[in-house]
């Protein structure tokens, strides 16, 4: 019986069913809670999370970056304003069309992502080049419609931090693509010891409406590769579908250049135990 109180299994020898014991036999999560995707933290996981979070948050305001909190949902209309991005996340959006007795005028998303909230308020807060650089980044929960689902690897509501920066230049939004390859350096290597290496996505596997993605992918004891952070150039295309667009020194209406960055917080915690854990 005490046996059975521990792990029962090998890291090495079955890493899936290891995972889900330490999971739940370090009290770490719930997943009974009755629907899919969807698991309660206890408070262990809530004291790692809540470090894992302040030390991307400081590393994220020393180079600039100031919080803020956007609501939850996203009116159906700014998600369907650059193409491509709503053409990759629009089959997992989950959508609020209720309220009480009554059906909405128009759909609300959950969030999956939070572009299309940010950049239509970045069209009315950036006017002049004065208004440049703005780097804002929030930490919250996202929900995306996912068919598997495993806690801390892949659910329908999980946590992460974005952050998402406006430039008057492509060079200044390149080095911060590169900023933000360094902050993940800082955090998950030199402060959680979880190796992992920055790749450049192929077209067919990069950000929905970006230019280019940069994606750290480490690798689980199994051999399988798991995405734990990612940044990405936008280039100008939610500038244009957002007419997100600035007054330059010299009296010249220009779009800005962005950058969106993605530090997952669930995976984070995901690779920290994989990585770190043991059979005792």
């Amino acid at each position: 019986m005490a046996a059975e109180l521990g792990i029962t299994v090998s890291k090495e020898e079955n890493f899936s069913e290891w995972f889900t014991q330490v999971l739940l036999k370090a009290d770490l999560v719930d997943i009974r809670y009755g629907v899919q995707g969807f698991i309660v933290h206890k408070p262990w996981a809530m004291r790692i999370i809540r470090q894992i979070y302040r030390m991307f948050e400081e590393e994220l305001e020393k180079t600039g970056h100031e919080p803020v909190l956007f609501p939850t949902v996203i009116p159906e209309e700014y998600l369907e304003r650059e193409k491509e991005h709503v053409e990759g996340f629009k089959p997992e959006v989950f959508w609020v069309t209720e309220a009480g007795d009554e059906k909405l005028e128009r759909r609300l998303a959950l969030r999956p992502t939070s572009e299309t909230a940010f950049y239509s308020m970045y069209a009315l807060w950036i006017q002049s080049w004065r208004d440049l650089p703005l780097k804002l980044y929030q930490s919250v929960s996202v929900y995306r419609y996912e068919k598997n689902t495993r806690p801390f690897i892949r659910g329908r509501e999980f946590l992460w931090i974005e952050a998402h920066c406006a430039f008057a230049t492509h060079e200044e939004a390149l080095r911060q693509v590169r900023e933000d390859m360094e902050n993940s350096r800082k955090v998950i290597w030199e402060k959680l010891g979880i190796p992992f290496l920055f790749l450049r996505r192929p077209p067919w596997d990069k950000f929905h409406g970006a230019e280019d993605t940069y994606a750290a992918d480490t690798i689980m004891p199994d051999g399988r590769v798991l995405q734990i952070s990612s940044t990405h150039d936008l280039g100008q295309r939610f500038a244009r579908a957002f007419g997100i667009t600035f007054v330059d020194r010299d009296g010249k209406r220009k779009y800005v250049w962005q950058t969106c960055y993605g530090p997952g917080i669930w995976r984070i915690v995901a690779a920290l135990i994989a990585i770190h854990g043991d059979d005792k």
